[in-house]
């Protein structure tokens, strides 16, 4: 995210970030205010970001020797969504960091980082493992931060697609099985013609005032 520009604070505050600790590891929080100097305009919707605004980060507990809960920060130290990417950090040992590993996203502990030939070593515990042990990643391979995808949901593979597609075959296939009643014949039809024919001539007489049927001489 370059200085200067002007981002509504909703979008700032409440961003997940990896911010560096004393000891050089990156520790997760959360931003919770942005501090502009005074000297710089501000309005009830967006924040002037410059070079020296100040990102209040309030860090998540329980994370080793810390040592601090909250702590302010310039732009380039922070690594997350809006700010810069993991590429060109050295990893420190024991970093935390995150790593798909047959499908699931697991955590482990960098136990190197090789700048030049782009090697990560991490030491990694899948769920189901009886020892840990070591993978070797690349830089672009490794996140600081937990995916916000389930691990769960990633392990599914679910192809909603195909399940549409045969949810499409059922029905077509419903369409074409669907059994037409044969038309019903009644015996008899002649003799219900004739008893509507009379009640009508029936009606039709009653309505003059005249006898059923007509008389005859």
């Amino acid at each position: 995210m370059s200085t200067g520009k002007r981002l509504a604070k909703r979008s700032i505050i409440g961003t997940r970030v990896c911010a560096p600790g004393e000891d050089g590891k990156f520790y997760s929080g959360v931003i919770h205010a942005v501090k502009t100097p005074a000297s710089q305009s501000e309005n009830n919707n967006c924040i002037n970001l410059t070079p020296n605004t100040r990102y209040s980060v309030r860090f998540d507990p329980r994370q080793g020797n810390l040592g601090r809960t909250t702590a302010e920060f310039r732009e380039v130290d922070l690594i997350g969504p809006g700010f810069r990417s993991i590429g060109g950090i050295e990893l420190v040992y024991g970093q935390k960091a995150f790593v798909t590993y047959n499908g699931r996203e697991v955590c482990g502990d960098v136990l190197s980082h090789d700048l030049e030939s782009d090697e990560v070593i991490i030491t990694i515990f899948p769920p189901g493992a009886e020892v840990p042990f070591e993978v070797q990643k690349r830089l672009e391979e490794v996140r600081l931060l937990e995916s916000r995808k389930s691990a769960r949901l990633a392990d599914q593979d679910t192809d909603f697609a195909r399940l549409a597609d045969m949810a499409g075959d059922r029905k077509r296939t419903a369409s074409h099985t669907i059994d037409v009643p044969a038309p019903s014949y009644h015996y008899g039809s002649s003799s219900i013609k004739s008893v509507s024919t009379s009640l009508k001539q029936t009606n039709f007489f009653s309505k003059l005032g005249l006898p059923d049927r007509p008389i005859t001489e």
